[in-house]
C-alpha cells in the first residue's frame, strides 16, 4: 500500500508512456499537420523536422524523456521535498535542496526553454507541450512544478510587451535557466479587485520607474524576474491607469548598470508565508520602495497586458488539476485493490467501484477539454508569429487571421471551464480518495492526506472559481445578446435533435445541451423579471426572442444583475458538465472504444444539470431579503462586480 516510505510506493515508472491516454489524445485529437503548417521558417529550421510526423515524434520523444525523469525520480522524493525545510536568510530564500536538484535535472531537459523563440535558444514548441509537461510534472510533485512553470510564462511575456533592450538584457538569462520569474499581481487588501491595487510607479527621467508598495502572496516571489502590476501614479485607480512592469530583484537590476552598489537587493521579500501544501514552493510577501522598474508594452494597458499571462496560467492549473487528479485516482485504486472487506477487495464493493469509475470518467473528460484548449491556443500563438511576415499577402493574412479568431473563441469559452471544473473537482477527489483510505487516509503515514493539502490552492490562485464564474456567465450574456436569432434557433434545434430518432449517446448530449439552454433562459428571465418586469413565455418562440431583444436594449442599463452574479457558479458548472460531455463524444465518434466514458458521464450529470437548473428558478425569500439589505446598505458609489 502506498504509505510515503513504502518501497511499493518507489516503484519507478514513465509517468507518460504508463498513461496512454495522453498518447490517445496527442495522436488522434491533435491536428499536427495544422501545427506543423503553422510553423514560421525559423521555428521550422530549428525544429530539425520535415514533416508533421517528424514534428509530432519529436513532441513525443521529448514528452517520453519527460515522463521518464518525472516517474522515476521527481515523483520518488516528493516525500523529501515535504520534509525539508523553506527558509529566508540574508534576505534570500533558501529552497529544500531537493527542489533545487529536481529543478535542474528539468532545466537539463530544457524545461525552460519550450515555447521561447530560437533568436533566444527557445525550441519554439507549441504552447500545448508547455501544458502537457505540466501536467507530468505536477502528478510527481507540484511543489517542483511550481518551481519550474514560470520560465515560459515570463519568458513569453517579455518576449510579447518588451523593447527589444529590454529582450537583450534578459531573454538569453530566462531561456537557458539562469533566471527565473514571478507574478506580482495580489497585494493584502486587494485580491480579486485589481482596479483598487496599491502599489504604484513614478516615472523617472531617465525613462525608467520607481515602484512603491506591496506585494503577497507571490508564488516564486524569491526569483530575479519580476513581473508587477501596479498603478501608473500615486493614488490612481482603475483597470484603465494599471502599468506591467519588470523589476529584477539582485544586480544588475539596471538595463545600464549604474546600480547603487549599497543596494543588495532591489525589493525585499519580507516573508515566506507558512502554507497548508506546496511546502516546496517560495510564496513570499514582496516590498517595493522606489525600486528601479521597466514598463512593459503601453502606459495603461497593464491590465490587458497581464491577462496574457492569466489566461495561459488558467489553461495550465487545468492540467495541474489533471495531474493531481491522476496520482489520486491511482493511489486510491492501488490501495481498494488490496484492501479487503468480507472477503473481497473494497474496489469491488458497489460504492467503492462507483467513486472509482468516476475518478477515472472525470480526468478522461478533463484531459480531453483541456488539450483541446492548449491546441487551439497554440494555434492562436502560431497565427499571431506568422501575421508579424510583413510580406504577407492581404488573401493569406485574411486567412491567417480568420483561423486564429476561431481558435481565441474556443479558448475564451473553455478557459474559466477548464479553471473551474479541474480545480473543484481535483479538490474533491482528493477528499475522495482519503476517505477510500479509511483510517489510514487520516494518518500522515499514508500520501492520501498530501493531496488533500495540495489541491485546495487550485481554487484560488490564477483567478478564485468565483471568478471563473463570473467571467462565464459575463460571456455567456454577451453571445445571448450579441446574437440573440442564433440563441433561439439553436435551443428549438436541440430540441428537435435530442427527440429525433439518431445515435443514443448523441441523444444524450443534445438532451443535456437542450438542458444548458433552458437554464440560461432561466437565468435570463430572471434578469427580465427583476429589472424590466415584464411577463414572457418560456415556450413561445416569438416571446423568447422578444424577451432577448428587452435585455439587449436594457442589460447594460440594468441597476440589478444580481440574478446572474449570484446564479454564476450554476452556470459555469452546467456549461463545465456539457463541454467536457461533448468532448468525451468527440472521442467516443474517434474511437468507439472510448464510449462507455461518455456514456457514463452523461448518465451521471443528467440529474446534476436538472438539479442546477431547478436551482436558478427557484425563488428563495430569505436569501433575497438578506441581499436586498446588503444591496441597500452599500454605500454610494460602490463598485458594481461584473466579473
Amino acid at each position: 500500500m502506498e504509505k510515503w516510505g513504502n518501497p511499493a510506493m518507489q516503484m519507478k515508472a514513465n509517468f507518460f508512456t504508463d498513461t496512454p491516454d495522453i498518447k490517445y489524445q496527442l495522436t488522434r485529437r491533435i491536428n499536427f499537420e495544422e501545427l506543423f503548417a503553422g510553423l514560421t521558417a525559423e521555428a521550422r529550421e530549428v525544429s530539425g523536422c520535415s514533416t508533421a510526423e517528424e514534428y509530432r515524434d519529436l513532441i513525443l520523444t521529448s514528452l517520453d524523456s519527460l515522463g521518464e525523469l518525472c516517474g522515476t525520480e521527481l515523483a520518488p522524493r516528493a516525500a523529501q521535498v515535504e520534509k525539508e525545510p523553506i527558509y529566508l536568510k540574508d534576505g534570500d530564500v533558501v529552497l529544500p535542496p531537493t527542489v533545487v536538484d529536481n529543478v535542474q535535472k528539468l532545466l537539463q531537459l530544457g524545461a525552460s526553454s519550450l515555447s521561447a523563440a530560437p533568436k533566444f535558444g527557445g525550441m519554439n514548441l507549441p504552447f500545448l507541450v508547455e501544458a502537457c509537461a505540466n501536467e507530468l510534472i505536477m502528478r510527481a510533485c507540484p511543489s517542483t512544478g511550481l518551481n519550474i512553470v514560470w520560465f515560459g510564462g515570463i519568458s513569453a511575456i517579455v518576449e510579447k510587451f518588451a523593447s527589444e533592450e529590454i529582450k537583450d538584457f534578459v531573454m538569453n538569462r530566462i531561456v537557458s535557466g539562469e533566471w527565473s520569474g514571478s507574478m506580482a499581481l495580489t497585494e493584502p487588501d486587494a485580491g480579486s479587485d485589481l482596479g483598487n491595487v496599491r502599489t504604484y510607479g513614478e516615472q523617472q527621467p531617465d525613462g525608467t520607474w520607481r515602484l512603491y508598495g506591496s506585494k503577497r502572496f507571490i508564488s516564486n516571489g524569491n526569483s530575479q524576474v519580476c513581473l508587477v502590476l501596479a498603478m501608473n501614479a500615486k493614488g490612481a485607480k482603475g483597470l484603465n491607469n494599471l502599468n506591467l512592469f519588470m523589476c529584477l530583484r539582485k544586480p544588475p537590476f539596471r538595463l545600464d548598470g549604474q546600480e547603487d552598489p549599497k543596494v543588495k537587493f532591489n525589493y525585499t521579500v519580507n516573508k515566506i508565508e507558512d502554507k497548508l501544501g506546496l511546502h516546496g514552493s517560495a510564496t513570499c510577501e514582496l516590498n517595493f520602495d522606489g525600486s528601479v522598474a521597466y514598463l512593459l508594452g503601453e502606459n495603461g494597458k497593464g491590465f490587458q497586458h497581464m491577462l496574457h499571462l492569466m489566461n495561459d496560467a488558467r489553461i495550465v492549473v487545468g492540467f495541474q488539476a489533471l495531474g493531481n487528479m491522476e496520482s489520486i485516482y491511482r493511489l486510491a485504486k492501488e490501495y481498494c485493490e488490496q484492501r479487503k472487506a468480507w472477503g473481497v477487495p473494497i474496489a469491488h464493493h458497489e460504492m467503492v467501484a462507483e467513486k472509482l469509475l468516476d475518478m477515472e470518467v472525470d480526468i478522461q473528460a478533463l484531459r480531453s477539454v483541456c488539450y483541446q484548449a492548449a491546441y487551439n491556443q497554440s494555434v492562436m500563438y502560431q497565427c499571431e508569429s506568422l501575421l508579424e511576415d510583413k510580406s504577407l499577402s492581404d488573401e493569406r493574412r485574411h486567412e491567417i487571421e480568420r483561423k486564429a479568431g476561431v481558435a481565441r473563441k474556443r479558448v475564451r469559452k473553455m478557459t474559466p471551464l477548464i479553471k473551474w471544473y479541474g480545480a473543484e473537482r481535483a479538490i474533491k477527489m482528493a477528499q475522495e480518495g482519503l476517505a477510500l483510505h479509511g483510517g489510514y487516509g487520516y494518518t500522515r503515514e499514508y500520501r492520501a492526506e498530501w493531496w488533500v493539502r495540495e489541491t485546495p490552492i487550485l481554487a484560488i490562485y490564477e483567478g478564485t472559481s468565483h471568478i471563473q464564474a463570473l467571467m462565464c456567465v459575463k460571456d455567456t450574456l454577451k453571445d445571448v445578446i450579441r446574437n440573440p436569432t442564433k440563441f433561439i434557433e439553436t435551443s428549438l434545434g436541440l430540441r428537435v435533435q435530442a427527440f429525433k430518432p439518431g445515435d443514443p449517446l448523441r441523444k444524450k448530449l443534445y438532451r443535456a445541451k437542450q438542458l444548458e439552454s433552458g437554464a440560461i433562459m432561466s437565468l435570463l428571465l430572471r434578469l427580465l423579471k427583476t429589472n424590466v418586469r415584464e411577463t414572457i413565455s418560456e415556450v413561445k418562440p416569438t416571446d423568447l426572442l422578444r424577451m432577448v431583444k428587452l435585455l439587449s436594449r436594457d442589460l447594460i442599463k440594468m441597476e440589478n444583475v444580481g440574478p446572474a452574479l449570484l446564479h454564476a457558479e450554476r452556470i459555469c458548472e452546467i456549461k463545465s458538465l456539457v463541454t467536457l460531455a461533448q468532448c468525451l463524444v468527440w472521442d467516443a465518434e474517434d474511437d468507439p472504444s472510448r464510449a462507455s466514458y461518455a456514456e457514463r458521464f452523461l448518465n451521471k450529470s443528467w440529474p446534476r444539470l436538472n438539479q442546477l437548473k431547478l436551482e436558478i428558478e427557484a425563488d428563495d425569500p430569505v436569501l433575497q431579503a438578506r441581499l436586498d439589505a446588503y444591496r441597500a446598505a452599500a454605500p454610494e458609489g460602490a463598485t458594481k462586480v461584473t466579473g
